[in-house]
């Protein structure tokens, strides 16, 4: 049998080199959407995957229908303001964070610690609640309790992204605002930390990257193997 190098040229590679890149560009966001629609029916502890460009069609979808939305460790808000809901709290523990957030009057910024929201949230106060590449920071044991805050602040749903496995980060803020001692990763969450949880599980292979990822590089090295990434979600109005 021929092996993969004695296989014909495939000519298919040539004729998309004369695509258009703004086509291209559309295909992928056309693509992305699609194949994140079909995951937000994925339900269970079983994987789906998705691909990189996938992952913000998928947070849009995740949020689609909400009406208040708490962005956990928002940094700059950046991602929040792309989503399309009409109330969107965001909570940081690094003050510079939140005074650099991005320009939009809608977005509500609030500095407090993660770890004592229930201090000031109640219970059921709000549609989703997100915790984008913020659990890793935490110690495990933190990291679950923090999750078992936000499942009660939440009244529909949880939607949490975080590198798979270990990817060790220190002594990086990638805004460049003095968040270094935030930014450390102090833990390593694999699929069973939230399947055993009732989460639905999507794994985004080779998410983390040498070419896009400056603190991959740092960790891994311009060579370093990519690292997975998982996008995991809980919806509570089913239990």
């Amino acid at each position: 049998m021929a092996n993969v190098q004695e296989r014909p040229e495939d000519t298919s590679a040539g004729l998309r080199s004369f695509v258009p890149e703004p086509i291209k560009a559309f295909l992928r966001r056309r693509e992305g959407w699609v194949r994140a629609r079909m995951a937000t029916r994925h339900r269970g502890a079983t994987f789906a995957t998705l691909p990189p460009y996938s992952v913000e069609p998928m947070l849009r979808h995740l949020t689609h229908g909400a009406r208040t939305v708490l962005d956990v460790g928002c940094g700059t808000m950046e991602r929040l303001s792309t989503v399309p809901v009409g109330v969107r709290i965001g909570v940081d523990a690094h003050r510079p964070y939140l005074s650099n957030r991005v320009d939009d009057d809608l977005l509500v910024p609030v500095h407090y610690d993660a770890r004592r929201m229930m201090e000031i949230f109640l219970p059921r106060s709000f549609d989703v609640v997100m915790l984008i590449d913020v659990i890793e920071h935490f110690r495990k044991g933190e990291g679950l309790e923090i999750l078992d805050v936000v499942e009660r602040i939440a009244r529909s749903r949880v939607v949490v992204f975080t590198p798979l496995g270990e990817f060790p980060q220190s002594d990086f803020d990638a805004y460049g605002l003095g968040g270094e001692q935030f930014q450390e990763h102090r833990s390593a969450w694999h699929a069973a930390d939230f399947s055993e949880r009732g989460y639905s599980i999507v794994v985004c292979p080779e998410f983390h990257r040498a070419a896009t990822n400056a603190s991959h590089r740092r960790a891994f090295g311009e060579g370093g193997a990519p690292v997975d990434a998982l996008l995991v979600w809980k919806d509570l109005a089913a239990q």
